[in-house]
Order: C-alpha cells, then sequence, then structure tokens
C-alpha cells in the first residue's frame, strides 16, 4: 500500500494526535486507544510495520 494512500493517511494523523495525547497524560486509557490504532495500521500496512 502506499503511503499517501487516503486511509492510511488518515490512520497516521490519528495515531500522531493518540502519541501526543499519550505523551501529555499517559494512562491505561490512553496507552490503549495507542496501541490499539498501531494494530490496525499494522493489519492495513503489513509492510510498514515490518520496516519500522
Amino acid at each position: 500500500m502506499n503511503d499517501n494512500h487516503p486511509v492510511l493517511f488518515a490512520l497516521d494523523a490519528e495515531r500522531e494526535a493518540l502519541q501526543a495525547t499519550y505523551r501529555r497524560e499517559p494512562n491505561e486509557h490512553n496507552r490503549y486507544q495507542l496501541v490499539r490504532l498501531e494494530s490496525l495500521i499494522a493489519q492495513w500496512a503489513p509492510q510498514r510495520a515490518a520496516a519500522n
């Protein structure tokens, strides 16, 4: 999948927002949301997860 795919682009933007939220307020709820989204991104673009 291309890095400029609209869904992947939106998921990356949401991941960045969740990372900022987790840095500001590190709690289990924010961590869960971040890990869940990262898992979804890995499902959408497994080649990207392998590169990171």
